[in-house]
């Protein structure tokens, strides 16, 4: 069975996507849809996925849209990998960590991509609002310790290599140094990324 991939190369979300396929041995057709140019409003599209937002994925007509749940469900294919968890508790784990990721540092991340790009560049609206820029700058300096923490004499964030390690390391990968914030003083997430980093797939996934 082919299971597609509704991608955008330069979106991190999809980049999530690919990188678990990769680290799976799973073949992804790719479609590339820009979001930017309307390619993910078309009426097609948006009967996938009514957010008319990238990566989606279907497989043998099963539609399922948002990264951590794609993440999920293609580790959901290899349960003997452990990628989603082992059992209850390591499953509740990866949601924890996950739930906590996307609805703290990455948020604030997509909060500073949402000012310095898409409303400038995209939405040609005034964008760099001081206020938001500077709340979300203040999160990543709340969140990121507490990764910096988690990460203290673990190879990865729960000790084994899950999806939340590449929810995470997928972002902090290139967003610092285009979001403009730093994650050197934090020495065991630098260690980790180069853990992540140094995969024989990271670079072209």
């Amino acid at each position: 069975m082919t299971i597609t991939l509704y991608d955008m190369k330069d979106s991190p979300h999809a980049r999530k996507v690919r990188l678990v396929a990769a680290e799976l041995g799973i073949a992804l057709q790719k479609i590339s849809c820009d979001p930017r140019v309307g390619e993910t409003r078309t009426a097609e599209f948006l009967g996938r996925n009514p957010n008319g937002r990238v990566p989606t994925l279907e497989d043998d007509g099963f539609v399922v849209w948002e990264s951590p749940a794609i993440m999920k469900y293609l580790a959901a294919k290899h349960p003997e990998r452990g990628l989603a968890g082992t059992d209850a508790k390591s499953q509740a784990q990866v949601d924890q960590w996950l739930f906590w990721w996307t609805g703290g540092a990455e948020a604030a991340m997509d909060a500073l991509n949402w000012e310095i790009f898409i409303k400038p560049k995209v939405l040609q609206q005034p964008g760099k609002d001081p206020g938001i820029m500077a709340d979300a700058h203040a999160r990543l300096d709340r969140f990121l310790p507490v990764l910096d923490r988690q990460l203290e004499g673990r190879d990865y964030i729960l000790g084994p290599l899950t999806v939340v390690d590449f929810a995470a390391a997928t972002r902090l990968d290139r967003a610092p140094a285009i979001l403009g914030f730093n994650i050197t003083p934090h020495e065991n997430i630098a260690a980790w990324l180069e853990r992540m980093r140094a995969k024989p797939y990271w670079a072209e996934a």
